[in-house]
C-alpha cells in the first residue's frame, strides 16, 4: 500500500505489513520502486488493489 503523509509517501506490504525503510516524495517514485524491486500489484478477493512484497509473493 502506498500511503501519503503530508508531502511524502511510504510503501508497505498489504499482506505482512512490512514497510519499506524509504521515503518517497512523489507517488510515482514509490510505484517505480515497487516495479524495480519485485513487488506486485494485484486485486484481492474483494476486487481491491493490494501491493505485495517479494517475500510474500514467494510464499504463494
Amino acid at each position: 500500500m502506498i500511503n501519503k503523509f503530508g508531502k511524502t509517501y511510504t510503501l508497505s506490504c498489504d499482506i505482512c505489513q512490512e514497510e519499506v525503510n524509504k521515503t518517497f516524495f512523489d507517488f510515482y517514485e514509490a510505484v517505480n520502486f515497487k516495479k524495480d524491486n519485485g513487488w506486485k500489484s494485484k486485486k484481492d478477493e474483494s476486487d481491491e488493489w493490494i501491493d505485495v512484497c517479494p517475500e510474500c509473493e514467494a510464499i504463494k
